[in-house]
């Protein structure tokens, strides 16, 4: 598991602020369309050698993105909410990432990496049988295809394969139904992670044929006050449903993944026994125990806790370093996963994910881990 196929992703080229613990706490939750009204900076690029590049293409603007899928329309959604009365936390799905989380910020900080449709934080699948094993040439992917970011313009937000019917917010909280292409579809001739092929896995056929999968997604996000455990302003419930119509497959696996900025370079888990995050290898870790990513000073975590009866035997939490190469765009890339294995997979059967996002520094992520841990036990 320490290698793991489901993060193998591509950011295609051609890709201090404390929270405090309050006794009484004020919150106010909205859900906004975002306007794509005239762009408050520039949507074109930087020149590659610029030193502003890489936060151009990485660093979301829905300014800069399509509100288009297919012939339907879509302003982008942010939910937001005022955490300890201060700071603002807001989550953003998107349109051109086929309503895949395009940025979570607190304030000014944006957490998430988004550069084309490889990327950002989104669910990913994965199908195969007995004696066969995971590949990128059969990955159904919330946010689009390889595809998608081949001739297009940095940042790398034009249309998604990925078909997109409700994206929709309310209260704090915002919903999507969809679905999912393949990663690397049938038109895209050239080899997948592993030097696999989409001809040996995917049959000529629709929907494959239209670079789609066989498969439908709801997804929902919620901040708080609408999710269940309402008094940690700094979490958001992130889940899903995934149904499909395809043929049985004797295996099948989700992950929810999270690209992160640069920055956050240090890796911890968090151990439920001790109540205390400890630093892991930064190059890949898997683990049982929830895991948590941080920049270099401590001030900015995002990490991921699953209830224990939802993680169950299979599931695990996983993180990746990869430093910049020609397969992620030479934007490197540094994430944090859950990976849920599920067993077969038959038509008509559905799955579903849940997945609690706390963001805040390094402390804070530790005492909330603490506080969702004692609630969800």
């Amino acid at each position: 598991m320490s290698d793991d196929i489901s993060t193998y992703r591509s950011h295609r080229p051609a890709r201090r602020w404390l929270f405090t613990m309050a006794a009484v706490t004020v919150m106010t939750a909205v859900v906004t369309p975002v306007a794509a009204t005239a762009a408050q900076s520039s949507c074109e690029a930087p020149p590659r050698s610029s030193p502003d590049y890489n936060d151009f293409v990485l660093t979301y603007k829905s300014a800069c993105a399509t509100k288009k899928n297919y012939d339907r329309t879509f302003e982008d959604v942010t939910a937001s909410v005022l955490v300890d009365q201060r700071n603002r936390l807001a989550v953003t799905t998107s349109t051109a990432l086929a309503g895949a989380i395009a940025s979570v910020k607190v304030n000014n900080k944006e957490f998430i990496s988004s550069g084309g449709h490889g990327a950002a934080f989104q669910y990913a699948f994965h199908a195969w049988q007995e004696g066969e094993a995971a590949t990128e040439c059969y990955n159904p992917t919330q946010a689009g295809t390889r595809l998608d970011d081949v001739g297009q313009p940095p940042p790398y937000h034009g249309p998604s394969t990925s078909a997109l019917y409700t994206m929709a917010g309310s209260g704090s909280s915002i919903r999507t139904a969809g679905r999912p292409a393949m990663f690397v579809t049938l038109a895209d001739t050239k080899p997948g992670w592993g030097n696999c092929r989409s001809a040996d896995h995917q049959d000529e056929r629709v929907p494959f044929t239209m670079g789609l999968s066989p498969y439908w997604l709801q997804t929902e996000i919620e901040l708080a006050p609408d999710h269940d455990a309402p008094a940690l302003e700094n979490v958001f419930r992130a889940a899903a449903t995934i149904t499909s119509d395809d043929e049985r497959h004797d295996h099948f696996s989700g992950v929810l993944v999270a690209y992160l900025q640069s920055d956050f370079t240090k890796v911890f888990s968090y151990s439920p026994d001790t109540g205390r995050l400890s630093p892991k290898p930064v190059d890949s870790h898997t683990s049982k125990d929830p895991m948590v990513r941080c920049t270099d000073d401590g001030a900015y975590c995002l990490g991921m806790y699953v209830k224990p009866e939802v993680l169950g035997d299979k599931a695990y939490y996983y993180t990746m370093t990869r430093p910049p190469m020609d397969y992620n765009g030479y934007f490197g890339e540094n994430t944090i996963q859950v990976t849920s294995p599920s067993g077969a997979m038959d038509k008509g059967d559905k799955v579903n994910y849940e997945t609690y996002v706390v963001v805040g520094d390094k402390s804070r992520v530790e005492q909330t881990m603490t506080q969702l841990h004692r609630a969800f036990r």
